[in-house]
């Protein structure tokens, strides 16, 4: 799946910017590896793991995280509206917040293995939620298929 979204990206002439907490960087560096993607397609990315680096980095309101979570819709998508603020070259700029272990802001509602994306294309936001199952990098290899699903569905609309 994401060798078909590094290619249809790459075809379309597009450029993508990660904009990640929980994934601590993973989307970038597997978006990163195959062949004729990397710089072809691949700006950067920043990885805000902690909400000090959302509202220094990323200017993201530190009310909307005392409000919301640092693991929720409303953060992710000011992640990804700021992310294109610093990838300005960017056509997709991709976020990700969640719980990719114990701790953080899990709750019965929101357990363990939540994940927030935001897909910035277009001038329009696309939001999904996720929750997954397995280990650690279980999840975050689940996450990376769904996220490329989601850039081809966005992009073939």
């Amino acid at each position: 799946m994401i060798r078909q979204c590094c290619d249809q990206l790459e075809k379309l002439g597009l450029k993508i910017a990660f904009i990640e907490s929980a994934s601590s960087g993973y989307l970038s560096s597997q978006f990163s590896i195959y062949k004729r993607s990397g710089a072809d397609i691949l700006l950067g990315g920043l990885v805000s793991y902690d909400p000090s680096i959302k509202i220094s980095i990323l200017k993201i309101d530190a009310q909307l995280i005392e409000k919301y979570t640092a693991e929720s819709t409303e953060v992710t998508q000011a992640m990804a509206i700021q992310g294109k603020q610093l990838f300005t070259q960017a056509d997709l700029v991709i976020s990700c917040t969640g719980l990719l272990k114990p701790g953080g802001s899990a709750t019965i509602e929101k357990p363990e293995g939540t994940f927030f994306i935001s897909i910035y294309y277009q001038n329009k936001l696309n939001n999904f939620k996720y929750l997954l199952n397995g280990d650690s990098l279980s999840r975050l290899n689940q996450l990376t298929t769904y996220v490329a699903s989601e850039m081809i569905n966005i992009l073939n609309k």
